[in-house]
């Protein structure tokens, strides 16, 4: 396997197992402050925002400073620190040991207004529909209830699709992206066209990310340009 095809790969499967968590959490209750993990979105919390803060074609868009960018690698290098002294605390105690590193650690504070609202325009395209998984998204769009029980079914009726997928890596690649799109086409069908509109509006200006949106070079878990916290030289709870 190449090392190109062993990070698509791992792309797909985390974009595979953080929808399936999102899933199976939302039939049971959640324990006051404890964090989401839906996929990409607010759940991967400042992970996402941090990944993909370190891409040159997010930079650019965003008209980074010299001094801004220098900031953030010197955040992700010291929160990547930070985690990695999480590895022996129990469960319970490091997961919210994680919250308040996020908090400590979070990339926005070093970002103008009009930055962070782009950023969080390039956060929702990067995810996609299954950013509508996002309480804060869906309340945002006008979601009920019952329609965001639709969409966390499709997402787990996907998940269990891709599971046990035979053949090579590359063709299982081309079928699950195959099978993304479909499912991020579902997502969009249980919405009302006003609430597909609020979703449009959402995105802000259409940005197309170098590579694709997290399959190609600088895809998911591999910033283009550097190491992120989902990336081999970060870290990805």
């Amino acid at each position: 396997m190449t090392m190109r095809t062993k990070w698509l790969w791992l792309g797909v499967v985390a974009l595979a197992l953080s929808s399936l968590a999102l899933a199976q959490q939302s039939e049971r209750p959640r324990r006051q402050g404890q964090p989401g993990f839906g996929f990409g979105g607010r759940m991967m919390g400042r992970n996402l925002g941090m990944m993909l803060l370190m891409r040159e074609d997010v930079q650019k868009e965003l008209n980074l400073s010299q001094t801004q960018k220098a900031k953030l690698e010197q955040l992700r290098q010291e929160m990547q620190q930070a985690m990695q002294q999480l590895r022996d605390l129990p469960p319970e105690q490091r997961r919210e040991r994680m919250q308040e590193l996020r908090q400590k650690y979070d990339p926005d504070t070093i970002l103008n207004e009009t930055q962070r609202k782009r950023l969080r325009e390039l956060e929702l395209q990067w995810q996609g529909p299954f950013a509508l998984t996002e309480p804060e998204v869906a309340k945002q769009v006008g979601l009920t209830e019952e329609q965001q029980a639709k969409i966390r079914g499709i997402i787990q009726e996907a998940f269990q699709s891709m599971r046990g997928q035979p053949g090579q890596p590359g063709e299982r690649m081309q079928e699950f992206q195959k099978v993304r799109e479909q499912t991020e086409k579902k997502i969009l069908e249980v919405l009302t066209p006003a609430q597909r509109e609020k979703w449009q509006q959402m995105l802000g200006k259409p940005f197309e990310f170098q590579g694709g949106r997290g399959f190609g070079a600088g895809g998911f878990g591999r910033p283009r340009g550097g190491g992120g916290f989902g990336g081999r030289r970060g870290f990805n709870p």
